[in-house]
């Protein structure tokens, strides 16, 4: 099927371009390895994406310290190939994407539309992976079925598709695609890749935008004169104050207690850390259990964006909003507007804002 559509897409003139799929379980040195393979194409002279599987504010800070074109990938860009490509941005020679938690039902979605990937897998665990994974998926859930999900995905998906496995953490490089305790990726020419048309296109805008802590990478593209300033919300407030700029972005932080004692009077903002201003924000309680985690396959696939993916608020309600949104409160509204600040309760992409009339490029 890849190779069907490749033919086509070419043979109409469209421009195709490589994309790495790097996949794990959690915390196998992804994005460590993402960063290296990074580094590698743009010493080729390649401009390089990465992009992640939506999963809120985790690891977009490494890509911005590294300075690195970092993008999120909704879960309506995993129904087909067609869509993902609609969420591809366009400009770039190579694209990285990392897909967390690879073999539940949504990371099982997204690899769904690649003809082959690499497997990130640490050297501890590399000759005795079946016991590894149980101790993989247990932070995350207890529940043996979700265990038994997880497992019986990961066989099916190396049945049907060409996995090439990266060791992480070795002490002295291998014959194949290896990243030493140094960070070096060894052998990055034996990486899989597959191909794909990317369609998506930027607005862009003149506006002077300063921006503090995580927030979607895909700003950046919007406002090429964005001002980040680290995650120093100090600074940040001092110049808040000030009022000269057109927009303030207030991204995310580990810190749910943090409070800023300002807002802009007459500046607009997007808060993404609605507690910094508000006192009510919703539950952050997380549910770990799962009940037919095929139907949540299923509805990712067939389903209109914001069809919840399991009833009763069990292991995916984080993502049960009409966008699918990564959803740092549940139960809370997704996105509201209070005076001239936008609240975003989650990873909310400024696509989705645009298409809502709350961001103007």
């Amino acid at each position: 099927m890849a190779q069907e559509i490749s033919s086509r897409h070419v043979a109409r003139g469209y421009f195709m371009a490589d994309v790495y799929v790097l996949a794990s379980y959690c915390d196998q040195g992804k994005i460590i390895t993402a960063l290296a393979l990074e580094r590698y194409l743009k010493e080729q002279g390649k401009k390089v994406a990465c992009l992640q599987k939506i999963k809120g504010q985790s690891d977009v800070g490494l890509y911005l310290k590294n300075g690195c074109f970092q993008y999120s990938l909704p879960l309506e860009a995993a129904k087909n190939r067609e869509s993902l490509e609609q969420w591809m941005p366009k400009g770039f020679d190579a694209y990285i994407i990392a897909i967390s938690t690879a073999y539940s039902p949504i990371g099982a979605a997204f690899l769904d539309l690649f003809a082959e990937y690499n497997e990130i897998i640490p050297e501890d665990w590399k000759n005795n992976w079946t016991d590894s994974i149980e101790k993989l998926v247990k932070p995350y859930s207890t529940d043996p079925k979700i265990i038994a999900f997880w497992e019986e995905t990961r066989k099916k998906i190396h049945l049907e598709k060409k996995v090439q496995p990266v060791i992480t953490g070795v002490s002295t490089p291998l014959d194949d695609p290896c990243v030493d305790k140094n960070t070096i990726l060894h052998n990055p020419e034996k990486l899989r890749t597959d191909s794909f048309e990317p369609m998506m296109e930027f607005p862009k805008s003149n506006k002077k935008v300063i921006a503090v802590g995580a927030f979607p990478g895909e700003y950046w593209d919007f406002f090429p004169n964005l001002m980040w300033y680290d995650y120093d919300y100090h600074k940040f407030v001092q110049d808040l104050r000030l009022e000269k700029y057109d927009l303030a972005i207030i991204g995310e932080c580990s810190n749910k207690n943090l409070k800023l004692p300002d807002k802009p009077e007459n500046k607009n903002a997007i808060c993404y850390q609605p507690s910094v201003f508000l006192h009510e924000c919703g539950s952050d309680e997380k549910f770990r259990s799962g009940r037919d985690l095929h139907s949540v396959y299923r509805t990712i696939k067939e389903k209109p964006v914001g069809t919840p993916l399991q009833e009763n608020g069990f292991s995916y309600r984080d993502y049960c909003n009409r966008f699918w949104a990564f959803q740092t409160y549940p139960g809370a509204d997704i996105v509201q507007q209070k005076d001239n600040v936008v609240y975003c309760n989650g990873w909310v992409l400024p696509q989705y804002l645009m298409k809502e009339g709350l961001l103007e490029v």
